[in-house]
């Protein structure tokens, strides 16, 4: 997964916060490890040293007592050390070189035994042959048999070259005082020096490196997602706004940017409830003002004495009506005050299809239902199925779903239409010149098109491939 896909995965500010936050923190442990880290390695380089030096001045000091000894009593007391046990050093005089399995080299492994040659060779005097190496404990032979360490008696280098389970390197020296007598020193590094090399980042600091990132991130999500909830109930507001719902109050909490937010939210739905009660008031108004002037008009026109006159102010006074009458009709129809619940538009389809005596046909199925109002759907879907049957005869209703949307286009086998003028159809009262002989108002594309925007869809019209009208409807999911 690439980066830019990684970041797009996340959906939630909850969880994209908190994995940014959880980036964070891991990035600035790592950067305050690699400072802690070059910081204590400058000061564990320079304690090394010193403990090394004094490691190598002891051995040369070893050295210096059993070269001063005769060679008769050297392993006389190497013998009676041997069985006290508890010495800094394992300390054996062999005749020849002992070979060592090396560790790998390294910045502090050519340190250390640059730091012990320079004394050892101070001490000593240059004209001793010295051989230094580090080993593991397995690889470690002693004596000129060459034996391996862990076959000796515990006391003879338990003490010495062990740090309980600890498995430290072993620091091997030897030196040539005589010709076929060499001086065998084996130790082990002092303590808190033991290790040659210290870890960037232990298995312990990156376990609470860990859980700490996880708990401050899970806290992080929790507090986050407590803070987002009044933008929830924001979201969840509009989108019933949007329905034509009578919207309640959204309760003022949250930050301070989110209270001003709901706030300017709240008052903009009572300004816009105050205006839908108004305009209620104002078409009620005109519904009941006008029925009298009209009907008035009616009777004045019956008594003329000129027929051709009188025909033409009741044909006049007809138009008056119908328009007032599709005008209030349009508000009603658009506007109606009903909750919102899951449809089955399958079954809507069929009562539909029922309603237009069987001709209309239905190709496929939607097998999620639909959340909406469903006698404004049922409108919507009626006006289209309507001008269908009513311009070409049939109807024919394609359905087709995705995750995130439901889309219904409705066909007809009417004559070919303009479809430079598609967009018109839309407006209020508009006839195209080759629908003038058909009654109607010119409202129904404008209603179903008004409820499908209220269900955050659309209407779309085209040219179907026979020539006639397509109208696409389809409905967002929320």
């Amino acid at each position: 997964m690439t980066p830019q896909n990684w970041l797009k995965g996340p959906k939630t500010l909850a969880t994209r916060t908190s994995l940014l936050l959880m980036g964070v923190i891991i990035l600035a442990q790592l950067l305050a490890a690699t400072i802690w880290y070059q910081h204590s390695s400058q000061r564990e380089q320079e304690g090394l040293v010193t403990t090394v030096r004094s490691l190598a001045l002891s051995a040369a000091s070893t050295i210096s007592f059993f070269s001063a000894l005769p060679p008769e009593y050297r392993h006389l007391v190497l013998n009676q050390l041997r069985s006290m046990g508890g010495t800094r050093f394992f300390v054996s005089l062999n005749d020849h070189e002992i070979p060592v399995q090396p560790l790998p080299n390294s910045e502090r492994k050519t340190l250390v035994l640059d730091e012990v040659a320079n004394v050892l060779k101070e001490e000593l005097g240059d004209t001793s042959q010295i051989q230094l190496e580090f080993t593991q404990r397995d690889q470690l032979k002693v004596f000129n048999k060459e034996i391996s360490i862990d076959a000796l008696p515990l006391m003879w280098a338990h003490y010495s070259l062990s740090y309980g389970e600890i498995n430290p390197p072993i620091l091997v020296m030897q030196i040539e005082v005589a010709p076929q007598q060499w001086f065998y020193l084996a130790a082990v590094l002092p303590a808190p020096y033991v290790q040659l090399e210290t870890p960037l980042i232990s298995h312990k600091e990156i376990l609470s490196l860990l859980l700490s990132g996880l708990l401050l991130m899970s806290v992080t999500w929790w507090l986050v997602r407590k803070e987002l909830q009044p933008l929830k109930n924001l979201a969840k507001a509009a989108t019933l706004m949007s329905s034509r719902l009578k919207v309640p109050e959204v309760k003022e909490q949250g930050s301070a940017e989110l209270i001003a937010a709901i706030r300017a939210f709240n008052k903009m739905n009572r300004r816009i409830n105050a205006h839908m009660h108004e305009r209620d008031m104002l078409f009620g108004a005109i519904s009941h003002d006008l029925k009298t002037p009209i009907a008035c008009l009616k009777l004045r026109i019956e008594m003329l004495d000129d027929e051709q006159e009188r025909i033409k102010l009741q044909r006049i006074v007809s138009d008056l009506e119908l328009m007032v009458k599709g005008a209030l009709q349009c508000i009603v129809e658009t506007d109606i005050h009903e909750e919102i619940e899951a449809i089955d538009l399958n079954q809507l389809l069929t009562h539909c299809q029922l309603a237009f005596e069987q001709k209309v046909q239905i190709n496929g199925q939607i097998q999620t239902p639909f959340i909406g109002k469903p006698l404004a759907i049922k409108r919507a879907i009626s006006n289209l199925i309507h001008n269908a049957v009513k311009y070409g005869e049939r109807a024919y209703i394609s359905l087709h779903e995705t995750e995130d949307r439901i889309i219904l286009t409705v066909t007809d086998d009417g004559p070919p239409i303009n479809c430079e003028r598609l967009n018109q159809w839309f407006a209020p009262y508009y006839r195209d010149q080759s629908t003038m002989h058909h009654e109607g108002h010119g409202l129904g594309l404008t209603i179903s098109k008004s409820i499908a925007k209220a269900h955050g869809g659309d209407l779309l019209l085209s040219q179907s491939s026979s020539g006639g009208l397509a109208a696409t409807l389809y409905f967002v999911r929320d």
